[in-house]
């Protein structure tokens, strides 16, 4: 069985095993709001079907005479019109601006899980590990398990290579906030074993 505690001791501090525990819980949140965030292939789908069905009743409207209805249903049927043309054009505004290439991430959570191994990785070692190095896809590997995560693909680690490459060229806020998070558990902890030391010496 897979822990933090061994992912802890394969990148070679298991005091890290906190602070990864703690870290999990960016990975966790990623992959739960991924499940609310509709494809944006199905949202232009929707506008698209929405633009129909307004033309179509548009066309239902101007089929109607203003002889036909009685005087004081006059301005709702020009409402109604205006309302048609308004969602017609909305669609139009909007189809544009909706690109099938973004959405939802197609692999939540695994990025960020690679982030926090890398950074963790840095922290002990000094610098990270390359894409290729077969440890640290193994620690992603059992990191992902650990939080919870299904096995990826057929569970061998190497699917982890162009996540960590994905990665390793990641800028974001959110490897920042790993490494600092990463640096300040050490300086706690480093923190704790000095009071510690400190009330030994003076008992």
């Amino acid at each position: 069985m897979v822990t933090f505690a061994s992912v802890a001791r394969k990148i070679g501090n298991p005091r890290l095993e906190k602070v990864l525990a703690q870290l999990a819980a960016n990975v966790e949140t990623e992959v739960h709001n991924a499940k609310h965030i509709p494809k944006l292939s199905d949202v232009r789908d929707n506008l698209k079907l929405l633009k129909g069905e307004a033309q179509r009743f548009e066309k239902a409207l101007n089929k109607i005479s203003l002889l036909d209805i009685p005087s004081n249903a006059i301005e709702g049927l020009r409402i109604a019109r205006k309302t048609t043309r308004d969602v017609s054009a909305l669609c139009d505004k909007a189809l544009p601006n909706i690109s099938v290439k973004r959405g939802a991430p197609k692999r939540p959570g695994r990025v960020t899980c690679a982030l926090i191994v890398i950074e963790a990785w840095a922290f002990e070692r000094g610098r990270p590990p390359g894409a290729n190095n077969a440890k640290a896809q193994e620690a992603c590997d059992d990191y992902w398990r650990a939080y919870g995560g299904q096995p990826i693909g057929k569970g061998d680690p190497g699917n982890w290579r162009k996540t960590i490459k994905d990665a390793l060229a990641d800028r974001s806020a959110l490897r920042r906030y790993i490494r600092e998070e990463i640096r300040f558990d050490a300086e706690r902890r480093s923190s704790e074993l000095s009071k510690k030391a400190f009330a030994r010496r003076n008992k």
